[in-house]
């Protein structure tokens, strides 16, 4: 089969590929392998802003505790202690959320890009 060109002139037809993904899977034209890359390290983004805000609130508790606090044994924090951190993680969390709620938006924007459409889906009768 020939297609017509702009000047009339008969060219091959384009060849037609198949697309080899389901109907369940990424849109035509992006890499799901790509997008769960940047799941994963969006994922590791949050991991790492979620380990530093943690590790400045324990920080924060130790040095009001006067240093006595073992930060990494919460186990045997008192009560006070664990107020302390609280306090601390609530105090700083404007440095924090902002991006860590960008980060789990962009998370959600890519997972519905691997799976558009849930697996799951319930009839309702």
């Amino acid at each position: 089969m020939n297609q017509v060109s702009p000047d009339c002139g008969p060219r091959p037809a384009a060849p037609i590929h198949a697309p080899n993904f389901s109907t369940g899977s990424a849109p035509m034209g992006i890499d799901p392998h790509r997008i769960r890359d940047a799941i994963l390290a969006k994922r590791t983004q949050i991991a790492a802003l979620e380990l530093e805000w943690s590790s400045a609130s324990e920080r924060a508790a130790a040095r009001a505790a006067g240093g006595t606090a073992r930060l990494g044994e919460r186990e045997t924090w008192d009560r006070a202690t664990w107020d302390r951190y609280l306090s601390a993680a609530s105090d700083c969390q404007d440095a924090y959320m902002p991006r860590l709620r960008r980060l789990y938006a962009e998370v959600t924007r890519l997972e519905f890009l691997a799976d558009p459409l849930p697996t799951n889906t319930r009839r309702v009768a």
